[in-house]
């Protein structure tokens, strides 16, 4: 998922040439393991507005992937029917790895890994694995399908947590007094996937004439800080909210459903059920 969209089973890819049925994996991936409901797939196909007859059309796509699932599966010799890999659960459908493995699973794993270090005070531990972690990048997330708004909710929230990682290693490498490295190992990662926004276009821009320049670094993090205290700014005339702040544990979400809460439509989308 770090980069063109691929599944496979052995080394044997699942793909259909049908995009909508690409999109229906894709999103299946995202949440892999995990319930999706019929309405998120429908709203990822057409956010406009159900077609005529939108459920056929679902069953139609799960019905392909299905098939493709099969084929796959008995060409590589597992026993698994594709109604247990792509499994219908109450609303919707999950897609079951049988704890097969994923770049987005073994990147949390490293960064998760390098922040703890960090708060432990091991940089040199943080620094290799969050440069491990961003080594699985191969190009911006999911790519290689349309996205709809699900699978674009899904992009946004892989790219902030590559931005996160990324400013964390340099924090890492700098107070390592690695800066000269931390130029030559950042070129690499912004040019196997580099976010088209400014503070990382410009970053690499800079990288790429300036070379082993200190004050790239000392730029980019500037244009960093100034770019949180401006996105924490309250707009004229808007009072501040002064509720009591969140005391859940950190890292939890107030949702803990299949997808997270803000990738999910809040209308009801016909009586779309599992097939």
């Amino acid at each position: 998922m770090l980069g063109e969209v691929a599944v496979r089973e052995g080394t044997l890819p699942i793909y259909s040439a049908e995009v909508p049925t690409r999109q229906v994996l894709a999103l299946l991936m995202a949440a892999a393991d995990r319930a999706v409901p019929a309405y998120a797939l429908a709203d990822e196909l057409w956010p406009q507005g159900l077609p005529d007859r939108a459920q056929d059309a679902l069953e139609h796509h799960i019905g392909r992937l299905r098939a493709v699932i099969g084929a796959v599966s008995q060409a590589a010799g597992s026993e698994r029917p594709a109604e247990q890999v792509l499994a219908s659960v109450p609303g919707g459908y999950r897609l079951d790895t049988g704890g097969g493995s994923s770049d987005l699973r073994t990147f949390e794993r490293l960064t998760g890994a390098g922040y703890r270090a960090m708060e432990a005070g091991d940089l040199h531990l943080a620094g290799r694995r969050l440069r491990e972690a961003l080594a699985l990048w191969t190009g911006a997330p999911l790519s290689g399908v349309p996205h709809g708004p699900q699978l674009q909710a899904h992009a946004v929230r892989l790219t902030r947590s590559w931005q996160r990682a990324v400013d964390r290693w340099i924090d890492a490498e700098l107070r390592l007094g690695r800066w000269r490295e931390l130029c030559v190992d950042l070129t690499q990662v912004l040019t196997r996937y580099c976010p088209d926004t400014p503070p990382y276009t410009r970053l690499k821009a800079d990288l790429d004439h300036r070379g082993q320049d200190r004050d790239v670094i000392r730029d980019y993090l500037r244009g960093r800080r100034e770019t949180r205290t401006a996105s924490v700014q309250p707009l004229p005339g808007v009072v501040p909210d002064r509720r009591e702040p969140d005391r859940r544990e950190p890292g939890r979400r107030a949702n803990s459903g299949g997808l997270d809460a803000g990738t999910l439509p809040r209308v009801p989308l016909g009586t779309l059920q599992s097939a």
